[in-house]
């Protein structure tokens, strides 16, 4: 860059980062607008794990959970018993009616569509159970 001084033309080694910022604070305002949108999700909350004697006092303790599975064939399967969509959409009040569960946990097997888990789900949060986890086997 040449700076002129009076009547002599000098040359400046500085960098310029007039437009280093401006370029930085476009894109600081873009990733603002795109994050929100990036984070949308089904909004579950996943059980964390406890180990040692917590566990061992949970267990103790009266169940405040249920287990719903979903098999390949397209059952659920709650209590042991297996039960067809529909069914079990009709009658998962009266199941949990006396167990009042604070939390649910989803235990899919791996073949099962992603598509019936949303809709388990989906059901679930309009039964009024905001806690929702997945259970998986850890390798």
């Amino acid at each position: 860059m040449i700076k002129v001084i009076g009547d002599q033309k000098k040359i400046v080694s500085e960098i310029n980062i007039t437009p280093l910022v401006d370029t930085l604070l476009v894109l600081l305002i873009i990733f603002m607008v795109t994050a929100p949108a990036m984070t949308r999700s089904v909004g579950i909350e996943l059980p964390k794990p406890k180990h040692g004697a917590a566990a061992e006092r949970v267990s103790q303790e009266k169940k405040n959970f249920a287990v719903i599975g979903i098999n390949t064939k397209k059952q659920f399967i709650f209590e042991k018993k297996e039960y067809s969509p529909k069914d079990f959409f009709q009658k998962f009040p009266m199941l949990i009616e006396g167990l009042e569960p604070e939390k649910i946990f989803l235990h899919a097997d791996k073949q099962v569509v992603y598509e019936q888990i949303i809709e388990l789900m989906t059901f679930l949060q309009s039964q009024g159970h905001e806690k929702i986890g997945l259970v998986f086997q850890e390798k």
